[in-house]
């Protein structure tokens, strides 16, 4: 009996240091995944919080699939605001979501460095790249895109559906395909000229709010109150401070 105590006891004791050291789990849609990094890298610096951060980035279908079969996830910054709701309202989170972000939608078309309108680039793409509309909501903003400008493909014209934001960059990047619909921030992040991309109107498509929330499966809930906190003053501050690229018009 005395050394079953003993051993409940030392497995009792291990238990906050188990959790102590366990890493901060953040999951983020991929468009967003490079300002995250950065936004944790700041938060290291300027916090006392020395612990790990581990950050998976994938679709928002995926990564919301992943949490709802038990993903032990401490946050979730998802490209929409539909399964962050969807986590609330079914018990998955520790209150509602919060909008951290607007993303914008660009057409990417390396090959064709000109002014030329969007139904012009569309009609001169052999191979459109563009994420899943049922799994990203860049995709599903890519397909609203193309119905709004009654655009259709010709016979010689093979469309490429990725996972993902992230693979649809990839894609167009390495000539997979003549272009793209990607996210704005990840054309200005990698510094792409103006003349190789064009920006679609809001009116195009829904608003691609993207929210965040926090999770109540993690096993840092206290880590990931202050990082979220942090980030969403950090989230502030840059936005008033961005400027807002040129956008330029479509033709229907």
């Amino acid at each position: 009996m005395k050394i079953k105590l003993f051993l409940l006891a030392a497995i009792l004791a291990a238990l906050p240091h188990a959790a102590a050291s366990a890493p901060l789990r953040i999951a983020v849609a991929s468009n967003f995944a490079t300002q995250l990094k950065s936004a944790v890298t700041a938060y290291q610096t300027q916090s006392n919080d020395r612990g790990e951060i581990s950050i998976s980035a994938g679709s928002t279908g995926k990564l919301f699939a992943q949490i709802k079969q038990g993903a032990p996830f401490d946050l979730f910054f998802a490209a929409d605001r539909l399964r962050p709701a969807r986590l609330f309202n079914e018990g998955f989170t520790v209150g509602p979501s919060q909008t951290y972000a607007t993303g914008r939608l660009v057409l990417w078309h390396p090959k064709r460095r000109s002014s030329s309108a969007l139904m012009s680039q569309l009609d001169a793409t052999r191979r459109l790249a563009m994420a899943n509309p049922e799994l990203a909501p860049y995709g599903r903003a890519a397909q609203q895109t193309l119905t709004h400008l009654n655009w259709e493909a010709k016979p010689n014209t093979m469309i490429a559906t990725a996972e993902n934001v992230g693979q649809t960059y990839a894609m167009v990047m390495t000539g997979n395909a003549d272009a793209g619909f990607v996210a704005l921030s990840q054309v200005l992040e990698k510094q792409v000229p103006n003349a190789t991309f064009t920006t679609i109107p809001e009116n195009a498509h829904d608003p691609i709010r993207q929210d965040v929330v926090l999770l109540n499966a993690g096993s840092q809930p206290t880590r990931a109150a202050a990082f979220l906190a942090f980030f969403m003053r950090h989230q502030a501050k840059a936005q008033t401070l961005g400027s807002v690229p040129e956008i330029r018009t479509i033709d229907r």
